[in-house]
């Protein structure tokens, strides 16, 4: 299908709006976890702050689970209903431009796009040190800010710039829940396609 510059446009706007959709949820966590829990193991005790600090990712990494399979369950099942939408030739423009449809590159990334605004102010704090970010990044960031500073209190200073690592584990946790979510869903709608299919048959 041939697309004209207005429906790519369209196209392109709704699906960062729902790419944005999306990520909005896992980041709004790992804001309250990094600010619930994660700061806590900001203390001198380093057992202590290993304790903390593995539970508050354990629970970032949770959150991201449900939040990618959810995400997965929701695009595979806009996937069908568009997918019947076109069978019966509907001109809802959503549905025509597959507009939302499961991808497993959305998986990764949405829970790359949830992850922006620490890149962002990391990435600044790297370039010149500054009380902004620093606190940003310690109340707000500490999921990803706090692992290699622990590491660092016995292994010597790290570099800040080793923290942008930690980014890997919300991406690949959201990317991974989101296939599973996906093939959660495309086994319950093939249920459903049997169920229908069997009924039909019991009319005839």
């Amino acid at each position: 299908m041939q697309l004209t510059s207005e429906q790519r446009r369209k196209k392109i706007l709704w699906e960062i709006k729902d790419l944005l959709t999306g990520a909005a949820f896992p980041l709004m966590l790992q804001l309250v976890f990094s600010a619930s829990v994660i700061l806590f193991s900001d203390t001198d005790e380093s057992a202590l702050a290993a304790v903390i600090l593995c539970f508050g990712e354990l629970l970032v990494g949770a959150a991201y689970f449900i939040c990618g399979r959810q995400n997965g369950v929701t695009a595979y099942r806009r996937t069908v209903q568009n997918e019947k939408k076109r069978a019966i030739g509907a001109s809802e423009l959503k549905a025509v431009l597959r507009t939302g449809e499961y991808a497993l590159y959305k998986g990764f990334l949405i829970g790359f796009i949830s992850c922006v605004p620490y890149i962002i102010f990391q990435f600044i704090e790297c370039l010149a040190h500054n009380s902004f970010c620093a606190f940003l990044l310690k109340y707000a960031f500490g999921w990803a800010a706090y692992p290699f500073n622990l590491i660092g209190r016995s292994a010597g200073e790290l570099s800040p710039w080793l923290n942008f690592i930690w980014v890997i584990f919300p991406v690949c946790v959201h990317a991974l829940a989101y296939f599973l979510g996906g093939r959660k869903e495309a086994a319950r709608q093939e249920i459903v396609a049997q169920a229908q299919e069997s009924r039909e048959k019991n009319r005839k």
